[in-house]
Formats: structure tokens, C-alpha cells, sequence
């Protein structure tokens, strides 16, 4: 079976937490915070701190903005549900909006349309690593005093309008799981070019202690600190920061696999009628996901066919504002609900081989044009020939 995703992790990945082990410190030390600097240096942000996941990130980037109850987020539906539950987690109330067919993203006109006197955020989700339309909605947040937060859980390495994710909105929010762009095996990190809002985080990810000395260093280890604030234990390890280190060394490898990738897919499905893929954008973009609409209600057919022929596909995602948990937050979005009757997504990760993007895509053309059909067709043209 050719599993949708997949972490690309081999022998310097290994190596690295190897390293780790070997220097008997596995927390939180200086492998964590050259990983924060190597970061600051890749994405072009002032300030990158480190953290345990990408759903940490999003809520001590909200909680750095001191959200409470009463105070609305306007977010996508379409996400996955960690978007939402780090909403939830600092009291504020999720506002749902549409998304844009073409691409999965925010709908921003329907967003701002969305905005009340108790707005205090708005979260776009770059979905699939396609950055969101993020000039317009920077200025209207900006005018009305609105905080912009982005979930990039999807878009590392990717730029909009020739700019770096992570050097936008006030906060950016990276997730290094498993099959994210880059991996940590569980990690995260929040960009921002805010000094006080990253000191703030940098805290409050550690049950907002401060240290004076750096414990790492046995010659001066203290064990005084001082706890200034709330806090939470959402720091990252050192093991997870080596993997991230090793990580970044095949970043552009990845990137340029699996644009080779979407690029055949797209060459081979131009002409299919039932099936249109989100629009991307190579060249600026490091693509997470491959995702296509199915038409004629036809997608569940379209994924067992896939299953029949050893090829796996996701729906991403179940729309929070249809989940029981968010009952309380329920609004009419027909455009989401739509739309995710008809998404699935396709295998796409770096360590797919060229036979396995062509089992892929036969499986595809077999579903939307069978070989019966080409028979059949084959069969009147015989006929119908003098």
C-alpha cells in the first residue's frame, strides 16, 4: 500500500539523536535553541522559539495575546480539530468561516465579513502549503486592530508574494510531526518579530519559569529560578531538535521531490473530466498535500477504487464546525460542507518512487476511464469503419 504520507527520516537522523544520548542531557539545552537559531536564520524571523507541537505552538501564541472569555477567533472550519481546541484553550469562542473552493484556504472576504467588536484574531490556515491571500488580510486586520495568527502547520518553507512564511502575521505557528515538510517526530515552533511576545512564550512553555543560569552548563548550574507567570510544559527536547537539525539539511531535497511529484500529477489528471486539483503554486510553495475534488458524488467510490489498487488517500478534514464538541459555535457554511463532500487527498511525500507515483496516477485514469470503456469505444470506432 502507498501510504498518503510519510516521515523521511534515515541514518542522520539517527546519528543526530545518537549525539544526544551520547551527551546524557535529553532535554531542553543548546541543541533546542541552536535549532530555534538555524530556524530564525532559514524562515528570515527575528525570534523562533521551540516547542513540543504544533497545537503548543498555536495556544501560547494565543495565550501570549492574553485571549479570554468573550473574545472571538475567526478561523477556517476546514482545518484539523488542533486548530480549534487551542482556540478553545485560552476561553476565547471560534468564529467558523468559508473557505476558498480552489484552494482550501481562508475565504477572506467571507472572514472579514465574520468581524464583530469582540474579534480579536483572525487565524488563517495555509492548507496543503499554499500560503493563504494574506496581503489583504493583513491590511484589514491592521486597520481594526486585529492580531493576525497563521497556522502553517502545512507551509513551512513556503513564501507568499516572494516572503517567507513566518514573517507575516504578528505570530506564525509551525508543526513538526511526523509527516509534516520537516519532522522532529513531535514538534513545533511560533515565529514572530516581536521580542516581548516571543519572551513571553519562551516562558510560558515552561511553567513560565525564568532562569537566571543556564542549567545545561555544570559549572554554573543554579538551582534557584523564579516563576513569573502561568505556564505549561510545552517544551521541546533536545533529541526532537537534532532530528529537526538533521531535518533541515534535506529540506531542499524534499521540496524539490516533491514538486516533481505534483508536477507529473498535475501533467497527468490536466484532461480527466470528474476530478480538479487545488491550485497551487511550485514556485513558491513547498507542497504538503495533494488534493483533488471528485465530481458526481462520486468520492467514496473514487477512495475504495484507490484501496482496491494499493494506493491510501485522507479526507482532510472533517469540518469542526459539524463536530459535537463545537455544537455551541454551529453556523451554515455550504461551501465547506460541500466541499467536503467532494476532497480527498492523494499520496505525496518525499520518499515516493517514480513506479509509485505511476501506480497512482493508472489507478486514478483506470477509475475515470476503465479499461471496459476503452474497449467499448474501441469496438464502435470498428464498427462505424466502412
Amino acid at each position: 500500500m502507498i501510504p498518503t504520507y510519510r516521515p523521511c527520516i534515515g541514518r542522520e537522523e539517527l546519528d543526530a539523536v545518537q549525539s544526544i544520548f551520547d551527551s546524557r542531557w535529553l532535554g531542553m539545552g543548546e541543541v533546542t535553541r541552536t535549532f530555534e537559531l538555524r530556524l530564525e536564520e532559514f524562515l528570515g524571523a527575528r525570534r523562533v522559539v521551540a516547542v513540543d507541537r504544533g497545537t503548543a505552538a498555536l495556544h501560547l501564541a494565543l495565550d501570549a495575546l492574553e485571549l479570554q472569555a468573550g473574545d472571538e477567533v475567526i478561523v477556517p472550519s476546514l482545518t484539523f480539530v488542533g486548530t480549534i481546541q487551542a482556540i478553545r484553550l485560552t476561553g476565547a469562542t471560534p468564529v467558523f468561516c468559508e473557505v476558498d473552493p480552489a484552494t482550501l484556504n481562508m475565504a477572506v472576504q467571507d472572514a472579514l465579513g465574520r468581524i464583530t467588536d469582540k474579534t480579536r484574531v483572525i487565524l488563517p490556515v495555509h492548507f496543503g502549503g499554499l500560503p493563504c491571500e494574506m496581503d489583504k488580510l493583513l491590511h484589514a486586520a491592521r486597520m481594526r486592530g486585529i492580531r493576525v495568527v497563521e497556522d502553517a502547520a502545512h507551509a513551512f518553507g513556503s513564501r507568499y508574494n516572494g516572503r517567507m512564511i513566518g514573517t507575516l502575521g504578528d505570530l506564525t505557528c509551525f508543526s513538526f510531526d511526523a509527516i509534516k515538510n520537516i519532522t522532529c517526530g513531535e514538534g513545533g515552533a511560533v515565529a514572530t518579530d516581536s521580542d516581548e511576545l516571543a519572551n513571553r512564550i519562551a516562558r510560558r512553555r515552561c511553567l513560565g519559569i525564568e532562569r537566571a543560569i543556564d542549567p545545561t552548563d555544570p559549572a554554573r548550574a543554579n538551582w534557584q529560578y523564579r516563576v513569573l507567570s502561568h505556564g505549561f510544559r510545552y517544551h521541546m527536547s533536545d533529541i526532537n531538535a537534532a532530528i529537526g537539525l538533521a531535518q533541515l539539511e534535506k529540506f531542499p531535497a524534499f521540496q524539490r521531490r516533491k514538486r516533481e511529484i505534483v508536477r507529473r500529477y498535475d501533467d497527468a489528471f490536466a484532461k480527466i473530466e470528474g476530478i480538479e486539483p487545488l491550485r497551487h503554486d511550485l514556485e513558491q510553495t513547498c507542497p504538503w498535500a495533494y488534493v483533488v475534488k471528485v465530481y458526481g458524488n462520486r468520492r467514496d467510490a473514487f477512495r475504495a477504487h484507490l484501496q482496491r489498487h494499493g494506493v491510501a488517500t485522507l479526507i482532510q478534514f472533517i469540518p469542526n464546525h459539524l463536530q459535537p464538541a463545537f455544537a455551541q459555535c454551529r453556523v451554515e457554511l455550504p461551501v465547506t460542507e460541500q466541499l467536503f463532500r467532494q476532497i480527498v487527498s492523494l499520496p505525496l511525500h518525499a520518499e515516493m518512487t517514480d513506479a509509485d507515483v505511476e501506480t497512482v496516477i493508472r489507478a486514478v485514469h483506470r477509475f475515470f476511464d476503465p479499461p471496459s470503456r476503452n474497449r467499448r469505444r474501441r469496438g464502435l470506432t470498428q464498427k462505424a469503419e466502412p
